[in-house]
């Protein structure tokens, strides 16, 4: 089965690179096409001894006919970068389902409900005591977190058992002082995916952060 998916998945990429390629043709071919086309308020310049019964009336054509193949041109890659992004969607969630498999699975999130007790500079993370990630939070970063938004932190293999999972949290704290503070917790792993929550949060009655750890 796992020999299938990776048959599927390496098709996948190579039908991906295709596709960019494709584009960037149709994009130099856009670009050749749009040189091609006269300026406005010019006009073609006859290459044969052949009649032309009015040169005003060709050169408008051939702008027309060079400003379409433009159009279909430029249709054409819209349409084919909107195939490779969608396909590159669907590669990276093969890639997930092939490196992660659902039965070792493993997630850590990271959100933030915070505003007046601590500000989140950086995170790491460890699990059976090592070192699995760690981040340091830019100024947009905390600006979606504050907004609920929510940091994919982690994702791990774990095997079927007991494990301890550590977050330590830098940032600023009450007064501006520099704040560091550690966490941690046993978790069980069982067949199937799991998730796991780092969320900070105020509380208004220790006047200070808190740093809670909650499974899905």
């Amino acid at each position: 089965m796992v020999g299938t998916a990776m048959k599927h998945y390496s098709l996948a990429r190579k039908l991906t690179f295709t596709i960019i390629f494709t584009a960037a043709l149709l994009q130099s071919a856009d670009i050749y096409a749009a040189k091609q086309s006269p300026a406005p308020g010019g006009e073609n310049v006859p290459t044969t001894d052949a009649a032309v019964s009015d040169p005003a009336v060709d050169a408008v054509s051939g702008r027309a006919k060079a400003q379409d193949s433009v159009n279909a041109l430029s249709n054409d890659i819209q349409d084919l970068k909107q195939s490779v992004i969608a396909l590159n969607k669907d590669l990276r969630v093969l890639e997930e389902d092939l490196l992660f498999p659902a039965d070792t699975q493993v997630n850590v999130f990271l959100s933030l409900d915070v505003g007046k007790y601590f500000t989140l500079e950086a995170v790491k993370l460890k699990l059976d005591d090592q070192v699995v990630a760690s981040h340091i939070y830019t100024e947009k970063e905390l600006f979606a977190l504050k907004n609920s938004g929510i940091h994919k932190l982690h994702m791990a293999n774990l095997s079927v058992g007991k494990h301890t999972l550590s977050a330590f949290f830098t940032g600023i704290g009450p007064k501006g002082r520099e704040y560091k503070r550690g966490t941690s917790v046993r978790i069980e792993k069982e067949t199937g995916p799991k998730y796991i929550e780092l969320k900070v949060t105020d509380s208004t009655s220790k006047l200070q952060p808190e740093f809670k750890v909650r499974e899905w």
